[in-house]
């Protein structure tokens, strides 16, 4: 029975040491601006960049008084690595169908290097970005064609 024993154990001991399936996370913090202002609500997206092997999952983090944290709410951080990085921001002024108010300029999309351990990234999205502004809805407008 004892040599039964042991490499049962021993299989079992090496899955639990090396399968834990959770990747660690980065705790980000940091500040978004548009024009010199700070961005009054919004989200970041950080998206792991698979072209250059970084897998992850996407993690979205809500902008509000152009101040973000990756720790508040149901947060749990963010994939450390090379990241597509996409900004959406609004004039946190809420009004039917925009929760979040009216957009302030077209999603931004840069890219950067996440931090392992905890780190600051501050943004400031282009001037640009607001060139040919595409309003989007941030919800279903009854009777909408969605055009």
């Amino acid at each position: 029975m004892k040599r039964l024993l042991f490499p049962g154990a021993f299989a079992a001991a090496l899955c639990f040491s090396g399968c834990s399936g959770e990747k660690p996370t980065t705790q980000l913090s940091g500040t978004v601006t548009f024009k010199g202002k700070p961005v009054p609500a919004g989200y970041i997206n950080f998206m792991p960049d698979s072209t250059k092997k970084v897998y992850g999952e996407v993690r979205m983090v809500r902008i509000k008084d152009g101040a973000y944290a990756t720790k508040e709410g149901n947060a749990n951080g963010v994939f450390p690595g090379d990241a597509q990085i996409m900004i959406s921001g609004f004039d946190g002024k809420p009004l039917d169908y925009y929760p979040d108010g009216k957009q302030i300029f077209n999603p931004w999309q840069t890219s950067g290097v996440v931090p392992t351990g905890k780190g600051t990234l501050d943004f400031q999205v282009p001037d640009s970005a607001a060139n040919n502004l595409k309003i989007m809805p941030t919800a279903d407008i009854p009777g909408s064609t969605g055009n």
